[in-house]
């Protein structure tokens, strides 16, 4: 999966486990949508960390991950000529 696609792809995902969030607010004791809110969840920390290992940290907590500091690595969302 190409970047910009994983980086969908974890949005889906993280949007999905909210919105199950969301539900178990109201029905916790529904166990098919915890069960599927550990599945959402667990898929979405999956894609992240693939994320995180081919091209770098989503956020600043995973520059943690490099033996290195890469979160200030570029190029910065407004120096990519509008494709941000």
């Amino acid at each position: 999966m190409n970047k910009d696609d994983l980086k969908l792809e974890i949005q889906r995902y993280c949007f999905a486990a909210h919105d199950m969030q969301l539900f178990l607010d109201t029905h916790p004791a529904d166990k098919k949508a915890f069960a599927l809110f550990v599945s959402l969840s667990g898929k979405a920390k999956d894609l992240k960390a693939e994320y995180v290992k081919n091209y770098g940290p989503l956020c600043v907590q995973d520059a943690a991950s490099y033996d290195t500091y890469k979160w200030i690595d570029g190029p910065w969302p407004w120096e990519k000529g509008g494709n941000a």
